[in-house]
């Protein structure tokens, strides 16, 4: 079990460093998709039990401590992100493209909004999106259109990940 969450971290934790590093190269005005994000939803629906909840509070600490973020903040959105995403573990068959497309769609959404709710309370401290503004919502075509490629990318990973009977 430990093994499955070594590994599944791991892969968040290197998708993490390749979206805050090499991904700059195609950003669209200064946006990335989210890998991590995409990669802990993938992890957290797969899986019924809390691997996919813990994997994204690690990652999100991980990219709490390599940003300008409030620490716990990114552990915080990650976490609930993947609650989400965990909720709807094994009610959904899931397709090559329409569904992982779907899923980058409303991850970056429940992201946007658990930033918006954060920063109510803690106005001036947590940068959110701005709901009408370009950048959430080419962020979140970016993670619609990178999802199904990512999945596809994780699916052969699936036995290492998680146990043979929950998937």
């Amino acid at each position: 079990m430990l093994r499955r969450w070594l590994l599944s971290f791991g892969i968040v934790a290197l998708l993490l460093v390749m979206q805050s590093t090499w991904l700059d190269y195609v950003a669209i005005y200064s946006v990335v998709p989210d890998l991590s994000l995409l990669a802990v939803v993938y992890i957290s629906f797969k899986s019924p039990g809390l691997q996919g909840q813990g994997v994204g509070f690690a990652a999100g600490l991980l990219q709490d401590g390599i940003s300008a973020a409030p620490l716990g903040l990114n552990a915080l959105i990650k976490t609930t992100v993947s609650w989400l995403a965990n909720l709807l573990s094994g009610k959904f068959y899931i397709d090559k493209l329409l569904m992982p497309a779907l899923f980058g769609l409303v991850a970056t959404l429940a992201k946007a909004a658990g930033l918006a709710l954060l920063a109510v309370f803690f106005s001036g401290k947590v940068l959110s999106y701005d709901l009408v503004g370009r950048a959430l919502w080419i962020e979140a075509a970016y993670n619609a259109a990178v999802a199904p490629i990512l999945f596809l990318v994780l699916s052969p990973l699936d036995r290492f990940l998680f146990p043979t009977e929950k998937h």
